[in-house]
């Protein structure tokens, strides 16, 4: 099988009428969102945009990482965990640089909203054809299952957010929908295949990387543990990224790294011969400012927890956290429905970790949308590639619930695993052809539509504060 064999950015006719009015609701929101932050974000120059991202630029815990990479170009992502991403939004920053040129304004928002517009469209297209071939929904039904999907608060968010996650999902979405066809046909998933979107996938986001090689163990099942395939697809293609990332690490950010140390030297050394040279007046009113300094910093560490150890990947852990407080409040909660309180702020600044709904209904939701996901996990046990799906998400459980990483803002991870309720709901769907359940599930994302969709637009037209 070969990708252009599946002309799969071709969209079929029976996905046409559908997907304008996705791309119409996408494009909307984008609208939206630049409306709300255009008068900040256009302004050219290097200061004022940086400080308007740095301080304007709350959207839960996203990162206004892309906004910066576009703007002014750098090795902007932490490289060992997003090792091409900024190679990747290397041509937007050339076509905004000539933009810039032209028009004496920033066009970052516009350049990263049509990459997002693009990703989140086809998100919506694979997804659709996961439901329709894959699993074999009728038309109607594939239709539901996908709105019903982009009906959840941070999937519907992931559509405005100038981060990675976007791209995340559109790749492990085209991956799970080739693996789906495969499995289907009887086909294999070749090695160049694999280890091309292997690289990409990893290449936006290493944990994803193991998605790609679970694609391949669920395809070819024992032939996946072959030399030749795990030589070309698993081995080269992960030493081959592994690479770049050291490369892209020694050659941009090391140099940067060591040069800060220095200047933090020097400004320490200063601050000592500062402080010395204080009157004991000066010094009481600095270790009073110092004091509360410390407290400000101890309540940001004890919302990201506690880390197994505090070097290499592990400082990113958190063995505190609760998780089940996690699991009901944010991994199904603020995933699926928005919290009214505390909207869209950052854990990190003036969130909590933990934000109760005002209302019983909600949890009722939440309730009601796990059944039907885990009703469909026993309708469809016999599916492999349901199995597949479960296997990427219960890595992303691992990563998040038993590891802790993110678990403190763990909702704005849904994009690389949400996707995967409605999938597994669509073998129920499958499995009992009745209509009162089309009728709960219509009902259920209609809810989740206007509910989520209200705050999110409320929010959009809402005015900010200039910090210029």
């Amino acid at each position: 099988m070969s990708f252009k064999r599946l002309n799969i950015f071709r969209v079929k006719p029976e996905e046409r009428y559908q997907s304008i009015i996705a791309l119409m609701v996408i494009i909307a929101l984008n609208a939206l969102f630049i409306y709300r932050m255009h008068d900040l974000f256009m302004q050219p120059g290097f200061g004022p945009y940086w400080k308007a991202f740095e301080h304007e630029l709350h959207l839960s815990g996203y990162d206004p990482l892309t906004y910066l990479g576009v703007s002014n170009w750098d090795v902007v992502y932490q490289v060992y965990r997003h090792p091409l991403l900024s190679f990747m939004i290397w041509p937007l920053w050339a076509i905004n640089e000539g933009l810039t040129w032209v028009f004496g304004v920033n066009c970052v928002q516009y350049l990263v909203a049509a990459l997002l517009i693009f990703c989140s469209y086809y998100s919506y297209i694979f997804l659709y054809r996961i439901h329709r071939e894959v699993i074999e929904l009728s038309q109607k039904d594939a239709t539901l299952m996908t709105a019903y999907c982009f009906s959840f608060a941070y999937i519907l968010m992931s559509v405005i957010v100038p981060d990675h996650f976007t791209i995340s999902m559109f790749l492990l979405l085209i991956t799970l929908y080739i693996s789906g066809v495969c499995i289907k046909k009887g086909r294999k998933f070749l090695w160049w295949q694999s280890a091309i979107l292997f690289y990409i996938t990893a290449g936006v986001t290493l944990s994803n990387g193991i998605k790609v090689f679970l694609s391949g163990f669920f395809v070819n099942l024992g032939k996946f543990f072959r030399p030749k395939y795990l030589l070309l697809a698993v081995i080269l293609p992960a030493a081959l990224l592994w690479g770049t990332a050291i490369w892209e690490y020694r050659t941009y950010v090391l140099p940067k790294e060591k040069a800060r140390a220095e200047q933090k030297a020097k400004k320490q050394a200063a601050l000592e011969q500062k402080v010395a040279a204080m009157t004991p007046e000066e010094r009481t009113k600095y270790e009073e400012k110092k004091a509360k300094r410390d407290v400000v910093l101890k309540r940001q560490a004890a919302k990201t927890g506690t880390p197994m150890e505090n070097y290499g990947f592990l400082k990113w852990t958190d063995i505190s956290t609760s998780r089940w407080q996690s699991t009901y409040e944010n991994l199904f909660g603020e995933s699926i429905q928005f919290h009214q309180d505390y909207f869209l702020e950052d854990t990190l600044v003036h969130r909590p970790v933990f934000v109760p709904y005002r209302w019983t209904l909600s949890y009722c939701i939440e309730t009601l949308t796990v059944l039907l996901f885990v009703a469909g996990i026993w309708f469809g046990r016999k599916s492999r590639f349901l199995w597949l799906c479960l296997s990427c998400a219960a890595f992303d459980m691992f990563i998040h619930l038993i590891l802790g990483f993110g678990i403190n803002e763990v909702f704005i991870m849904a994009p690389h695993w949400l996707f995967v309720l409605p999938i597994a709901t669509a073998y129920l769907l499958k499995s009992i052809r009745h209509q009162s359940l089309r009728v709960v599930i219509t009902l259920l994302a209609l809810y989740l539509f206007i509910y989520n969709g209200y705050l999110l637009t409320d929010f959009l037209l809402s005015p900010i504060k200039t910090v210029i």
